[in-house]
């Protein structure tokens, strides 16, 4: 999808559909430069008066050359948003969705089958962009990891999986960010956020969807409602691998995000609660996730941690966490998870009060344990042996040792572990069987 140009706008007569066009612009901004909490910067009412003036195609083309404006966006009190959306009529949501579809697309309080629609237009827009830097730059690193991350998301988002998935998080950043929901929000009596870790980008979307659709088959079999639904949220920058992971900037900076998203979800849905909201999060996800918790009351029934890279010392236990239930695993194979830790709590620990499941396997059950700090590691894709993950190493016999290790090794949220199947019992209210140990 090329971007289209805008012509010269002749001088005419303000009809009333010019009218409702500009209202729902100035709609928009509203949200945009008024609804920010306390101290932060507003865009001023030139902003408004130019705005008012626009076309929705021109207010769109403002709004992409004034980033600023779309990030304020995210600050909006999701309430307030869902009572301005839903006055609007019909055809000024459509509207909105044509003129600002990067803008609908990530407004909490927005229903999410909207934004769905909105991001995957905005997605489209990014695609095309990207391609066509990369032909100006060919060879140019970053215009090829974003043109990947921005596929990946592509990709997982049209997988055909039952149920279907939904774009409902899409952000221009640097790496773009995402978060995709195997199941319908506007529906799910049951939601889990699953948080990322270090080293876990948007161009792992496939993989880390996946593992959202695993979690959420693992559900349904403990008793979960058949509308449960889980998002496979990236929706913060994540640090690299090293140093960086000990470090708490990340986590504060992806906290409110997630908070914000949570919060979101519940303004959209004040008319039909959802019943359970959970967090399973990983790795340095899980210090992000408890930041979260410990900052607000974000009404989460279970929050599961995974191969943690600690909380913060001065997060004083389970109960600081405004989650009814806290649970922390990790496998005694996983070297890295330690690292994290140099001045975080293990949540393990019995002075921090998290009930400890366990994810090494178990013979008896016929579940595999977790081998290493992976949260997954399996997919259709690599585990054929014809996959170019294999067929790639010239030596057969090297492909083979490859391939056969693999085979041997299993993350936190991979079919068949203990790990996924006890992460699925915690996060589901009224579980049909016990946890296993």
């Amino acid at each position: 999808m090329g971007r289209s140009e805008v012509a010269p706008r002749p001088r005419v007569r303000w009809t009333a559909s010019r009218v409702t066009a500009v209202l729902v612009c100035v709609g928009l901004a509203f949200i945009v430069v008024v609804l920010q909490p306390t101290g932060r910067t507003v865009a001023t009412r030139a902003d408004l008066d130019l705005l008012a003036t626009m076309s929705p195609s021109e207010a769109a083309v403002y709004l992409e050359e004034h980033p600023q404006l779309r990030a304020e966006a995210m600050n909006a009190d999701p309430s307030t948003t869902a009572d301005w959306w839903q006055d609007l009529s019909e055809a000024d949501r459509r509207r909105a969705l044509r003129s600002s579809p990067e803008m609908v697309g990530n407004l909490d309080g927005v229903e999410y089958a909207t934004r769905d629609t909105a991001n995957r237009r905005f997605l489209d827009r990014l695609i095309d962009r990207a391609k066509r830097s990369l032909e100006a730059r060919p060879g140019d690193e970053n215009a090829t990891h974003r043109l990947a991350a921005l596929t990946a998301i592509l990709k997982a988002a049209d997988a055909k999986h039952s149920p279907p998935r939904h774009l409902i998080t899409l952000f221009d950043e640097s790496p773009p960010l995402a978060a995709i929901v195997v199941g319908d929000l506007d529906e799910a009596e049951q939601v889990t956020y699953n948080v990322p870790g270090m080293g876990t980008y948007t161009d792992d979307m496939q993989l880390w969807t996946l593992s959202a659709q695993n979690l959420r088959e693992h559900q349904l079999t403990v008793g979960s409602p058949t509308t449960s639904a889980v998002v496979a949220w990236i929706n913060y920058r994540t640090p690299p691998p090293g140093v960086d992971a000990t470090l708490g900037e990340y986590a504060s900076q992806g906290a409110p995000r997630l908070a914000r998203d949570i919060l979101g979800l519940q303004a959209t849905r004040v008319k039909d609660p959802v019943d359970t909201v959970n967090i399973v999060a990983h790795s340095y996800g899980t210090t992000t996730a408890a930041d979260a918790l410990a900052d607000e009351d974000l009404g989460v029934h279970a929050f599961v941690m995974l191969g943690s890279a600690g909380i913060e010392q001065d997060i004083e236990g389970a109960s600081a966490l405004s989650a009814e239930r806290v649970y922390a695993g990790e496998a005694s194979a996983d070297p890295e998870a330690r690292f994290g830790r140099f001045s975080r709590t293990d949540p393990r620990s019995p002075s921090f009060g998290a009930l400890v499941i366990d994810v090494d396997g178990s013979e008896d059950e016929g579940l595999l344990p977790v081998t290493g700090h992976e949260p997954i590691l399996h997919s259709q894709w690599n585990d054929d042996p014809m996959s170019k993950a294999w067929t790639k190493y010239e030596d057969p016999v090297v492909a083979a040792e490859k391939y056969f290790e693999h085979q041997q090794t299993f993350g936190y949220l991979d079919n068949g572990t203990e790990s996924l199947l006890n992460t699925a019992i915690a996060t589901t209210r009224s579980p049909t069987r016990r946890f296993v140990d």
